[in-house]
């Protein structure tokens, strides 16, 4: 940390701003099981006098605690913690900084310069918490733990050891049981711990190197092209733009996509004249996506529960000039005769616990609870069902989650093959390494610095 360039007023302020964010953020995510992005974006809209970079350091603060929560329990005592977690008191001025300071140290980040207030609350000085951030060995923090002894103990006001971490303290209790049987839980925890790269998906026919080139130049952007991943998949790391409000963006030359959802388009291969139907569109990434494929030529009919989400979709569409999608609505229930064995193919994106995006939203690993995960797979089941009657013979069906859930994903897709006779798996080659895949692929962080996905491929029995 340098030495600090604000006055001690402003940083405190910072400090207040910090706490009163986090206070919220807390309450949405623990008590209401609401996400906290959007609690985040109402306390910004409502203080407009908080400039860039104070957006930029409450952002960043808020989702470091809930990135680190599994880790910041530790701080507290059981029956505090209970409390901390069901009821969120009002949080002290030392509290919430101990939550800040250690998470942004366990961050492995030159910290920011209201982190001196937050030392000054705790009775910390500089020199000891400095060490902590630059003698890191690893990017994931998992090596940070000494933090939460130090924290612990100022907030305590005696000595305490240095507290054990380990990457099950990262994830909920239930989660790992539920894991595939390939994959180590301490592997994913600590990809979880990874700050996520932003994904573009260049469309309209631009120009990828071009685009990556002209991004660079004009907005100093760090973007990769990677020669692994499909051509048209752009990597920034922590744009400082709004790349919303880019002329690039606004003239359809890309959207922002995450690259493991861009590999589930690419598993539906739709081509150019066909009709598809992408029946939980929601604001229309994939949607997007499976018109741009197809050249225009052809439909893509973009249906959801949400009708908002849809308007989101017509805008989309609208900018980037799409002329081959429908928005439409559909509650998830059974098709009526008129649009049965209508479609090339079909894209269900289900609703799922979202395990998979725990990278990029943390604060969800704490709001989703275990009952979710056999409710939401009944739930999934019955619309993959449905969805399937609009399926042509020798026509394709695709399944698709963003969780990492056995349940929601292999166990949804044999229950379906079970009572559906008529659809089989059909081998397909996965996007992101050209390898074969048996019909059923899962897509983990490591696989692209993504996030975590599934995809089934099925094919209907020319009968």
């Amino acid at each position: 940390m340098n030495e600090h360039k604000m006055s001690i007023p402003k940083l405190e302020a910072q400090a207040r701003a910090c706490r009163d964010v986090l206070q919220e953020a807390m309450e949405a995510v623990f008590i209401h099981k609401r996400p906290a992005d959007r609690t985040l974006n109402t306390f910004l809209r409502n203080n407009k006098q908080y400039g860039a970079r104070d957006r930029r350091l409450l952002s960043e603060a808020v989702f470091a605690v809930f990135r680190w929560w599994g880790a910041l329990r530790k701080l507290f005592d059981k029956e505090e913690l209970q409390i901390m977690e069901t009821e969120v008191p009002e949080l002290s001025y030392n509290g919430a900084a101990a939550l800040l300071l250690a998470a942004m140290v366990m961050e492995k980040r030159e910290l920011p310069d209201v982190a001196v207030i937050w030392m000054r609350e705790l009775g910390l000085h500089r020199e000891e918490i400095n060490d902590l951030v630059v003698t890191g060995k690893s990017a994931d923090g998992l090596d940070g733990w000494r933090i939460l002894g130090m924290v612990r103990g100022a907030l305590r006001r005696k000595p305490v050891k240095s507290l054990k971490l380990t990457p099950f303290d990262l994830v909920p209790e239930w989660f790992p049981k539920y894991l595939p049987p390939d994959v180590k839980p301490e592997r994913l925890a600590q990809w979880f711990q990874r700050r996520s790269p932003m994904w573009l998906r260049v469309q309209n026919g631009a120009d990828p190197v071009s685009l990556a080139a002209e991004l660079k130049d004009k907005y100093q952007l760090n973007v990769k092209n990677n020669p692994d991943t499909p051509p048209n998949a752009l990597n920034i790391a922590r744009p400082q733009v709004n790349l919303y409000g880019i002329d690039e963006y606004r003239n359809g030359m890309f959207e922002v996509q995450d690259l493991a959802s861009q590999a589930i388009g690419l598993v539906c291969a739709p081509q150019p004249g066909q009709r598809w139907w992408d029946a939980c569109a929601g604001a229309g990434g994939k949607s997007l996506q499976l018109a741009d494929l197809m050249n225009r030529k052809g439909t893509v009919v973009a249906t959801d529960v949400r009708s908002y989400k849809l308007d989101d979709l017509r805008t989309r569409a609208r900018r980037a000039g799409f002329p081959n999608i429908e928005c439409r609505e559909w509650n998830g229930k059974a098709l009526r005769a008129k649009h049965q064995a209508n479609y090339d193919g079909v894209l269900v994106d289900a609703p799922c616990s979202c395990s998979g995006t725990w990278r990029r939203n943390p604060d969800a690993r704490w709001s989703t609870d275990e009952s979710e995960v056999a409710e939401i797979s009944k739930l999934q089941l019955e619309i993959l069902t449905h969805a399937a009657a609009g399926v042509k013979p020798d026509g394709v069906l695709v399944y698709a989650t963003c969780s990492i859930c056995e349940p929601e994903n292999t166990g949804v897709v044999e229950k379906f093959l079970a009572e559906n006779t008529e659809f089989e798996l059909e081998p397909f080659t996965n996007p992101l390494n050209g390898e074969p895949c048996s019909g059923m692929l899962h897509i983990y962080p490591w696989d692209g610095d993504c996030d975590a996905m599934f995809a089934a491929r099925m094919r209907r029995k020319n009968q």
